[in-house]
């Protein structure tokens, strides 16, 4: 048996509330429902299938698939910028 750790996009959450990306952009990422409704057009913005991460030293912009039966939508990089 081969135990595989999920590659998690980890941030540190600044007194004023900006994000700062404290781990690589994954090319590929699982991201709840939940965390999607948190878009607040700021520091996650959502325009269609698309969700932009926007922290103080970078960001990156996933095309969401369709939500599973656990409520996760696939991501796919679509592009990254910044010092990570």
């Amino acid at each position: 048996m081969i135990g595989l750790e999920r590659p998690r996009l980890t941030f540190a959450v600044h007194e004023d509330g900006s994000l700062e990306v404290t781990s690589p952009w994954f090319p590929a990422i699982l991201i709840h429902r939940d965390v999607v409704a948190t878009a607040d057009g700021r520091r996650l913005a959502l325009r269609g299938d698309d969700l932009e991460i926007r922290c103080t030293n970078g960001g990156a912009l996933y095309q969401l698939g369709v939500e599973n039966r656990q409520g996760f939508r696939r991501g796919r990089l679509l592009r990254s910028w910044g010092v990570t």
